[in-house]
């Protein structure tokens, strides 16, 4: 048979109480017997020893009592009344201290049920619809401080919540779109009779293109949930991030000189970090070519490396100069699918920036963006750990 929590705390309470009160009531007894035995040791003496020569008595009580070179006397024996008043006066102290004692411990443990009920009873109404429910406990004792961990819990959890929830229906937006396109424009064609070969390719050329958007965003999630699953380091090598950075600036470079821009590149110090190559390769991919999209035409893009003045770190700054992202942006520019704040164009960052955030942190390192409002620049600052310690190539 099992029994809750506060059943099996009252009955050791029980128990202690019991095991108390016979350990009193036998040593009481013991020292009331004892008492009573001297006492009566006493009568028989003074009654059947009436005519014994007292020098006799004295010499029988030297003998029957300790010498003083031996251990220290024995307990000395209490009138019956002395005693009574005193065997009385400590059983009622005990007793009131071990009421006291007792009922003090089942009010603290009827308050920590209390709280622990209402935390209980709390916990139960909360779900998907209700993550905003918190405890509120006060106070600094185990149980306020755990009812203060649960609340933190739910605030992420919540965060959590609702970042997926807004994640799911920005993905179903753009999922969605190119599949409202491609529906609109066969429709269009059926009905019209006669369609020219010029209307017929500008369909398919558009159906083809949001095929293709579609295709990229299912692979970004696909490569997203990878990395969320796959955080593994074991299959990390040495890898040198000032060649991956010239094969990125090659491979962008048609786009670079498409939109006019001026490429500054700074690299300067060790460049071996550990990780996957097709990882890192990507995490760059994504930032030039976010900058490069969003950058002003004819606007300067620099792309920098060097190492941490304590020389564990490889950091690189890819600055562009660009009017799309804005101050209230930042914070929220690695969510999916966000949508910066500009009110003419609420442009959609798609899940880029969400990946290479992930393959930082896989990789051990940190990213960030910043902003520079009078310049209009923005500037995404990557750290990885550093491998060698010597600069070179």
């Amino acid at each position: 048979m099992k029994f809750s929590l506060q059943k099996k705390i009252l009955m050791w309470f029980i128990v202690i109480i019991v095991v108390s009160f016979a350990l009193y009531g036998f040593l009481t007894y013991y020292v009331y017997n004892f008492n009573l035995r001297g006492e009566r040791y006493n009568t028989i003496v003074r009654e059947h020893f009436k005519n014994m020569d007292p020098a006799e008595i004295d010499r029988l009580r030297e003998i029957t009592q300790p010498d003083s070179s031996g251990p220290p006397p024995g307990v000395k024996v209490l009138p019956p009344a002395l005693f009574l008043r005193i065997f009385y006066t400590i059983t009622g102290g005990v007793l009131i201290i071990i009421i006291i004692a007792a009922s003090s411990g089942f009010l603290v443990l009827r308050s920590i049920f209390k709280r622990i009920d209402f935390i209980t009873e709390n916990v139960k109404e909360i779900d998907e619809k209700r993550l905003n429910l918190r405890l509120n406990l006060k106070g600094n004792d185990a149980i306020s401080n755990m009812a203060k961990e649960f609340d933190d819990m739910l605030d992420k959890i919540e965060t959590s919540f609702n970042k997926q929830k807004q994640f799911i229906q920005n993905a179903s937006h753009e999922l969605n779109t190119p599949l409202t396109i491609i529906k609109t424009k066969i429709d269009a064609l059926r009905q019209k009779r006669n369609v020219t070969k010029k209307e017929y390719m500008e369909t398919i050329d558009l159906i083809d293109g949001e095929i293709m958007r579609l295709s990229r965003v299912t692979e970004e999630l696909l490569t997203l949930s990878d990395l969320e699953e796959n955080k593994s380091g074991n299959n990390f090598r040495e890898i040198n991030i000032k060649i991956i950075l010239e094969k990125m600036i090659k491979l962008f470079k048609n786009q670079i000189d498409s939109k006019d821009l001026k490429l500054k590149t700074s690299f300067e110090g060790c460049f071996i970090t550990k990780g996957i190559e097709t990882q890192l390769e990507q995490l760059f991919f994504n930032l030039i070519d976010n900058a490069i999209k969003y950058s002003i035409p004819g606007k300067e893009i620099s792309i920098s490396l060097e190492n941490s003045e304590d020389k564990k770190l490889i950091i690189c700054k890819i600055t562009n100069i660009s009017e799309v992202i804005r101050e209230e942006d930042l914070n929220h520019v690695f969510d999916r699918f966000y949508k910066n704040s500009t009110p003419d164009n609420r442009k959609s960052f798609g899940l880029g920036l969400s990946i290479s955030k992930k393959i930082v942190e896989n990789h051990n390192g940190t990213i960030e963006v910043s902003y520079n409002k009078d310049k209009k620049e923005v500037i995404f600052k990557v750290c990885l750990p550093l491998v060698c310690q010597k600069k070179g190539n």
